[in-house]
């Protein structure tokens, strides 16, 4: 423990002789994770649309003409059943005609001569939360199966499709961003505290003649990189926090207003916690590799 302390306080005191370096260190971190923490900004609130467009997904069935209602409510009680399924909701005939003819406002006039009425009876299936995506839906079409009552079902499997390779790209995007900024701040960060390490060269060789091992030497490096990550992600949290201030404070922006957000989120516990963690592994992988290579 002492040791540790000991490690702290020699970190501490290079980072005040090298105060210019230690800052350029401290700025790139905070770029990358800024750069990182932006993306994650943004793909939160998207997914907070995802799960409200996802709410209205929905599964209907037309039923054929020509079968009791005994049978249809058989069905709709068997369909209720199924652990896939929130609620399952029958639209008979006359309602659908009565709600297209609402739909049609002041053309209804259009229906009010037809001899017989041409719309479908119908059920509406609410999945539940797990199965509103294209997986899902295709569970509860497998469970209904070549039933005679169906004549014809529509579940926008086109916008179903498209919503999951979404989420895809996104998820994707983070770990492809994620890694590249993590590789560049690695090879930056090393390359800038190895102009510690070789300023400091004379110094390592008297400690190393006196007998200090190699650990006693890397740590305060270690120590000292982490501290840079810690106060680089701090930073990049602090510019994260002032852009979601002036973003949110300007809520009458069109863009909000056409993806349906009421009110921007910041970044979750979760993201808050990996990019401080991020940034300390960062820092002491930079010091790390330079150390490891420029030390002897």
């Amino acid at each position: 423990m002492n040791r540790l302390f000991s490690s702290i306080e020699r970190a501490i005191k290079n980072l005040r002789q090298n105060w210019l370096t230690s800052s350029i260190t401290i700025g790139i971190i905070s770029i990358c994770l800024f750069l990182v923490g932006g993306y994650l900004f943004m793909t939160h609130n998207l997914q907070g649309v995802f799960e409200t467009w996802k709410t209205q997904v929905r599964v209907t069935i037309y039923l054929r003409d020509g079968f009791q209602e005994e049978d249809i409510l058989a069905f709709q009680d068997r369909l209720s059943s199924l652990s896939e399924v929130h609620s399952v909701t029958y639209t008979s005939k006359s309602k659908a005609l009565e709600e297209f003819g609402v739909m049609l406002g002041n053309d209804r006039f259009l229906i009010d001569g037809l001899d017989r009425n041409p719309l479908p009876a119908s059920l509406r299936i609410t999945p539940r939360d797990p199965y509103r995506n294209l997986d899902g839906v295709k569970t509860i079409l497998g469970a209904i199966g070549d039933d005679p009552l169906v004549q014809d079902i529509q579940y926008g499997q086109d916008w179903l499709d498209r919503l999951d390779r979404l989420f895809y790209v996104l998820d994707f995007g983070a770990v492809v961003l994620g890694l590249t900024l993590s590789l560049a701040a690695v090879f930056i960060i090393s390359n800038t505290i190895k102009i510690t390490v070789m300023a400091r060269k004379d110094e390592l060789e008297i400690m190393r003649f006196v007998g200090a091992t190699e650990s006693f030497i890397r740590l305060p490096f270690l120590v000292e990189g982490v501290i840079q990550g810690m106060a680089g992600a701090a930073l990049s949290l602090g510019l994260l926090g002032g852009v979601h201030a002036l973003l949110a404070g300007r809520s009458d922006q069109p863009l909000l207003k056409m993806l349906n957000i009421e009110a921007l989120a910041f970044l979750p516990h979760s993201a808050i916690g990996a990019i401080l963690l991020g940034g300390m592994v960062l820092g002491g992988l930079g010091s790390l590799a330079s150390v490891g290579k420029h030390s002897r």
